[in-house]
C-alpha cells in the first residue's frame, strides 16, 4: 500500500503526504484495509471545477419555485437527518420533529466522536478508558448544546454503562483505523453550511471525520452498527454541501461500520452529485408541504419503524415489523 520515494521516505495514500517508513507489521489487517479502500489511486484526477458550477445551477433552478414561497424571517433548514427521515417515511418525519430524546444508546456515538477528536491532538500514550472519561467531561461542560444535561443527570450505574459502550466503540475505531497523523488533516465533527437564495434555504451538515484538503477530501461516516442503503445517500448530501461550500468536490465517500470493520465506499462523480441534488429538491419540497401546508403524510414502512414514535399506534408499521425484514 505504500510507494517508496527518495531518502527512505514514502507517501501515504490516504492523503498523499510524506510520512516515515512503515512496515506491514505496524498496521493490522483492518487498518491496512482502511488504507487500501480510502487511499488515493495512482493517476487519480479531480473532477473539473465546471462540474460544481453545473451542480449549483441545478440546485438553484430546482429550488427556485420553493424559494418564492419562503421569507427571510422563516427560512427552510435542510439537514442530513431531515432528508433521511422524510424520504424514509413522511409520517415518521412529522412524528419525530419534537420527539427526540437522548438515550444511552444514541449518545454513545457522540461520546466516541468526541474521544476521536481528542485523540488527534492527544500527547502521550492513549488509553481508551481515560480518553472516554475526558470526552464525557467535556461534553458535560458544553452546556449550550448537545447531551450536556443528559450526561450530567445520569446515575453512577448509567454513566458506567455509557462509559462501557463508548470505550468499546473507541477501541474498535482505534483497532480499525491507522493512527491519524496531523499531516493528513483529520477533522472530526466538522460543521458546514450552504446559504441559498439570500438565506431563504440552508443546507447544513456535521461530518464525523474528514481526511485531506479541499479537492481531494475523503468524507467518512462512522457507524456503531450495520450499514444501510440510506447511509450512502447521507454521504452524497455531505458531498453536495462540501462541493457548493468550497467549490471543489470531495474525492471519496465512506460509511464505516465499527461493528463489522467494513467500509461502503463510493467515488464522487458528477452523477453522484446530481443524485444528491434531486434528493435535496424532492426532500425540501416534501418538508415544506408537510410542515407549512399541512399536507397529509405518506406511510412508508421500513427499518425505521423499529424506532418510530408512532410504533405503538401505526398499523402499517406494526404489520411490517411482525413479518420480519432481516432478509430484505
Amino acid at each position: 500500500y505504500y510507494r517508496w520515494v527518495s531518502h527512505g521516505y514514502l507517501k501515504h495514500p490516504l492523503c498523499n503526504v510524506s510520512t516515515r517508513p512503515m512496515t506491514t507489521n505496524e498496521l493490522n489487517p483492518m487498518q491496512q484495509n482502511v488504507v487500501e479502500v480510502l487511499g488515493k489511486p495512482a493517476g487519480w484526477v479531480p473532477l473539473p471545477l465546471s462540474v460544481v458550477d453545473s451542480i449549483r445551477e441545478q440546485v438553484e433552478t430546482g429550488l427556485a419555485p420553493l424559494a418564492k414561497k419562503l421569507s427571510p424571517d422563516r427560512p427552510l433548514f435542510i439537514s442530513k437527518s431531515s432528508l433521511t427521515t422524510v424520504h424514509g417515511c413522511e409520517a415518521n418525519y412529522l412524528a419525530s420533529l419534537d420527539s427526540f430524546e437522548w438515550t444511552i444508546l444514541n449518545v454513545r456515538g457522540t461520546v466516541m466522536h468526541k474521544a476521536v477528536e481528542l485523540s488527534i491532538n492527544w500527547r502521550g500514550p492513549i488509553e481508551p478508558a481515560l480518553l472516554v472519561d475526558e470526552a464525557l467531561a467535556r461534553l458535560e461542560d458544553e452546556e449550550s448544546r448537545g447531551p450536556s444535561e443528559f450526561i450530567a443527570q445520569l446515575s453512577p450505574g448509567e454513566r458506567a454503562q455509557l462509559r462501557s459502550y463508548a470505550v468499546d466503540l473507541y477501541t474498535k475505531f482505534e483497532e480499525s483505523f491507522p493512527p491519524l497523523k496531523a499531516a493528513w488533516r483529520p477533522v472530526t465533527e466538522s460543521a458546514a453550511r450552504v446559504e441559498l437564495f439570500g438565506g431563504l434555504i440552508f443546507l447544513s451538515t456535521r461530518v464525523d471525520l474528514t481526511l485531506g484538503g479541499p479537492g481531494s477530501k475523503v468524507i467518512i461516516d462512522l457507524k456503531s452498527g450495520r450499514i444501510y442503503s440510506n447511509h450512502r445517500e447521507d454521504l452524497r448530501f455531505y458531498a453536495l454541501v462540501e462541493s457548493l461550500r468550497s467549490g471543489q468536490p470531495p474525492r471519496r465517500l465512506a460509511t464505516y461500520s465499527l461493528e463489522s470493520a467494513r467500509a461502503d465506499v463510493e467515488e464522487v462523480s458528477e452523477g453522484v452529485l446530481q443524485a444528491a441534488v434531486r434528493r435535496v429538491i424532492d426532500g425540501a419540497n416534501a418538508i415544506y408541504e408537510l410542515t407549512r401546508e399541512d399536507r397529509e403524510p405518506k406511510l412508508s414502512p421500513g427499518a425505521h419503524c423499529r424506532w418510530c414514535p408512532l410504533q405503538q399506534t401505526c398499523e402499517t408499521g406494526q404489520q411490517f415489523l411482525e413479518r420480519g425484514f432481516e432478509d430484505d
